[in-house]
C-alpha cells in the first residue's frame, strides 16, 4: 500500500473530527428540542392539574365550609354553656361553703353559753367533791383523835374501876388479866403464894404502864422515850413461841387445829386447814415468808398427816422452801416436785379432785399444794389450768379436803400474764412486810393496809380471811432442826401416793387440749368484755 503524506493524513483526521462534531451538534439540538418539549408538556400537565385541583378545592369549600362554620359555632356555644355551668357550680359551692361557715359560727355562738355553764358547774362540782372529801377526811381524823383520846373504865371486881385511855388498852391488858387472876385465886382458895406472885407481876406491869404513860406525856427524857418506843415493838415477837416450843408443849399435835400465828397479846390464832382453802403469802425479801410457809407445811403434816406437794423453782438454793422441807421428804408426807413436772401434778390434782367429789376416792388424807414464786408459773402453758384449779379450790376443795398455799413477792396483773383474777381465787392472805402497792392488792380496807405499814420484825404478818377481820400475828420461828424433829415425830407414811412419782408412771401427755382451749376462750371472753 502506498503511504500517504503526513499532512494529508492529518487533514483526513481533522475532517473526520469535524464530521463527528457536526453529528454531535445535530444530536444536541435534537436532545435540547426534546427536553424543551418535555418541559413544555410537563408545564402544560401541571397547569391542567392545578386547574383541576382548584376546581375540586372550590367545590370542597362550597360543600364543607357551611358545615365547618356550623360545627364551629356549635362548639363555641357548648364551650360557653360549659363555662357558664362551671361558673354556676363554683358560685353554688362558694355559697354552700359560706352558709356552712355561717352556720358553724352560729353554732359556736350558741354553744358558748352551754360551755360556760358546763365549765361553771364542773368547777363547782369539783370544788364540792374536794370540799366534801376534805370534810370526810377531817371528820375521820377528828373521830380517830377523839376515839384515841377517849377514856374507858376498866372494872376489876365489884368495887374497883380504873380509867384507861383507849390507845393504852393493849398495854393495860396484862394488868387487867393479872388483877382478875389474883382476885379469882384469892376468892377460890387459900393460895396466897400464887396470889402474891400474880400481884408482883401486876406491880411490874403497872410500873411499865406508868412509864409508858409518863413517856407519852413528856415526863421522860428523849433517850428513854426512844428506848420505850423500841421496846414497844418487841412484844408481838417476844410473846410468840418457837415451833420447837410448840412441839414440846404439845400445842401442835395430831388432830389439833392449825395455829396460824399469835396475836399481839400472845394468844394463838386457831384455824382448821379446810377453812383456809387457798392462802396467798407475800412479803419482801427477808420478811420471813419462806419460814412462815415452812411452819404451816410442817404444822399441817403434824396435825393432819396431809400429803404435801411442793413446787419451788429455787429448790436447789440452800435457803429455799424446798431445802428447808427436805428432811420431811423421806417421811413420804412431803413431795418436792420438779418444776418440769408441774403440768403433770396439776393435771393429777384435777383428777384427784374429780374422784373425791364423785365419791370414787376417800377424802383422807388431805392434800396440800404449795407453790413458791407463783408468778414464775405464769410463763408456763399450764398456768390457765392452775387458775382453773384455784377457782375450784375456792368452791369445791373443802368437800375434797384439798388446800392451796402460794407465795409471790408481787401480785400485780402484769406479773401473772395479765390475769388479775388470780387474787380473787385466794380465800385467805398472809401479808408480811411489803410495799404498800402490793398490800393494796390483797387487802381492800385502808385500815387493814395501815396494819402492814406497822410491821417491823421478820415473821410479823397480817392474816386475813374472807369471813374474818385481819389480825396482826407473829409466826413461830421454824428451822431445819425442827424439820428433823417433825420427821422423827411423824415417822414414815404408810399411805399410797395420790400422785405417783414420774419414774413409776408411764409417759403422760401434756394437759388436754380441750381444757387449755376452754381456759383460753374464757380468758379471751373476759378480755373482750373488759
Amino acid at each position: 500500500m502506498r503511504k500517504l503524506h503526513p499532512f494529508l493524513h492529518v487533514s483526513l483526521s481533522l475532517k473526520k473530527m469535524y464530521e463527528t462534531l457536526l453529528k454531535l451538534k445535530y444530536a444536541g439540538k435534537l436532545v435540547a428540542i426534546a427536553l424543551v418539549g418535555l418541559i413544555t408538556l410537563l408545564m402544560l400537565f401541571s397547569a391542567i392539574w392545578q386547574v383541576i385541583v382548584r376546581r375540586h378545592v372550590a367545590q370542597f369549600d362550597e360543600t364543607i365550609s357551611p358545615r365547618m362554620a356550623a360545627a364551629t359555632q356549635e362548639a363555641f356555644a357548648e364551650k360557653a354553656a360549659y363555662e357558664a355551668a362551671e361558673f354556676r357550680v363554683k358560685r353554688l359551692k362558694k355559697e354552700a361553703w359560706t352558709s356552712y361557715e355561717i352556720e358553724k359560727l352560729r353554732l359556736q355562738t350558741d354553744m358558748l353559753a352551754r360551755y360556760a355553764a358546763l365549765k361553771y358547774y364542773s368547777v363547782v362540782g369539783l370544788l364540792s367533791v374536794l370540799a366534801l372529801s376534805a370534810l370526810i377526811m377531817i371528820g375521820g381524823l377528828a373521830g380517830a383523835k377523839i376515839r384515841q383520846a377517849s377514856v374507858c373504865m376498866a372494872r376489876i371486881g365489884k368495887h374497883s374501876e380504873i380509867p384507861v385511855h383507849l390507845k393504852d388498852l393493849p398495854t393495860f391488858y396484862p394488868i387487867a388479866v393479872n388483877l382478875s387472876l389474883a382476885e379469882i385465886q384469892a376468892s377460890a382458895s387459900n393460895a396466897h403464894e400464887t396470889a402474891y406472885q400474880i400481884s408482883r407481876q401486876m406491880l411490874e406491869d403497872i410500873t411499865t404502864y406508868t412509864r409508858a404513860l409518863a413517856g407519852k406525856r413528856g415526863l421522860l427524857s428523849p433517850a428513854a422515850l426512844f428506848a420505850d418506843s423500841q421496846n414497844a415493838l418487841v412484844p408481838a415477837v417476844a410473846n410468840c413461841p418457837t415451833f420447837a416450843e410448840l412441839l414440846q408443849q404439845k400445842k401442835i399435835a395430831s388432830d389439833k387445829p392449825l395455829i396460824c400465828g399469835f396475836d399481839e397479846q400472845g394468844q394463838p390464832l386457831f384455824k382448821e386447814l379446810k377453812e383456809i382453802k387457798t392462802l396467798a403469802v407475800t412479803g419482801l425479801q427477808g420478811s420471813g415468808k419462806t419460814l412462815s410457809m415452812a411452819y404451816l407445811v410442817a404444822s399441817a403434816v403434824v396435825a393432819y398427816r396431809v400429803q404435801v406437794y411442793v413446787i419451788d423453782p429455787h429448790k436447789e438454793h440452800p435457803e429455799s422452801l424446798a431445802a428447808i422441807l427436805t428432811p420431811l421428804e423421806k417421811t413420804g408426807y412431803v413431795t418436792l416436785v420438779n418444776p418440769i413436772d408441774t403440768p403433770r401434778v396439776i393435771k393429777d390434782l384435777h383428777r384427784a379432785l374429780d374422784r373425791r367429789l364423785n365419791g370414787e376416792e376417800a377424802c383422807t388424807p388431805g392434800i396440800l399444794l404449795v407453790i413458791d414464786e407463783l408468778a414464775r408459773l405464769s410463763k408456763m402453758d399450764c398456768f390457765n389450768v392452775l387458775l382453773a384449779f384455784l377457782e375450784r379450790c375456792t368452791e369445791e376443795t373443802r368437800k375434797a379436803n384439798m388446800t392451796f398455799i402460794g407465795s409471790s413477792p408481787k401480785w400485780t396483773a402484769r406479773h401473772f400474764n395479765n390475769r388479775a383474777d388470780i387474787r380473787r381465787c385466794m380465800n385467805a392472805v398472809l401479808v408480811h412486810k411489803s410495799k404498800p402497792s402490793q398490800a393494796d392488792l390483797l387487802l381492800e380496807d385502808s385500815e387493814y393496809k395501815q396494819m402492814v405499814k406497822e410491821l417491823e420484825h421478820p415473821g410479823e404478818a397480817v392474816f386475813a380471811t374472807d369471813y374474818g377481820a385481819p389480825t396482826h400475828v407473829s409466826m413461830p420461828l421454824c428451822t431445819r432442826e425442827d424439820m428433823q424433829t417433825v420427821a422423827q415425830l411423824v415417822g414414815v407414811s404408810s399411805e399410797k401416793w395420790l400422785i405417783p412419782p414420774l419414774e413409776e408412771m408411764p409417759q403422760i401427755a401434756a394437759i388436754e387440749e380441750q381444757t387449755v382451749s376452754f381456759a383460753n376462750a374464757k380468758r379471751k371472753k373476759a378480755v373482750s368484755a373488759k
